[in-house]
């Protein structure tokens, strides 16, 4: 009987060791930065900002495509899955036409394996600027405000 019982708690020790040697953790996975400030541009540029990361697990690492919260901001992911000892980057597009003031967006970002005890990491990235309002913005601004 002790024998079984030895056997059991061996084997379920075993499955935990394993479990754990292959679940991801968010401390393998580093930005650089993740916050990123833009200075003063003009309304209607485009701006990219490029994150770069160091993945230091053991298994292959997928990212599923975020949700951002305007048409403005568009995520470029590394085309491959992420290996493991790598370093890649992720690059934000964000296009200030129609876009004037203080302006910040996060764009939140889920790294998952194909393994079926994974966990998902997920990681926020940031950007924030201010954007100045175009000659024909402020023309249609004053323009609004003398027909008050």
């Amino acid at each position: 009987m002790k024998s079984y019982l030895f056997k059991i708690n061996l084997s379920l020790l075993l499955l935990l060791v394993a479990s754990f040697s292959f679940a991801q953790s968010s401390d393998e996975l580093s930005f650089e930065k993740t916050t990123q400030k833009f200075m003063k541009v003009d309304e209607g540029h485009q701006i990219t900002l490029t994150y770069n990361f160091t993945y230091t697990g053991q298994v292959d690492l997928k990212i599923t495509p975020p949700k951002v919260d305007c048409s403005c901001t568009e995520v470029v992911l590394p085309e491959n899955y992420i290996k493991p000892n790598s370093t890649n980057s992720i690059k934000i597009e964000f296009n200030t036409a129609d876009k004037i003031g203080w302006q910040e967006r996060d764009v939140v970002l889920h790294f998952t394996s194909d393994l079926m005890d994974s966990r998902t990491i997920e990681k926020k990235l940031t950007f924030k600027g201010m954007v100045k309002a175009s000659k024909a913005t402020k023309a249609a601004y004053k323009a609004n405000k003398k027909k008050r």
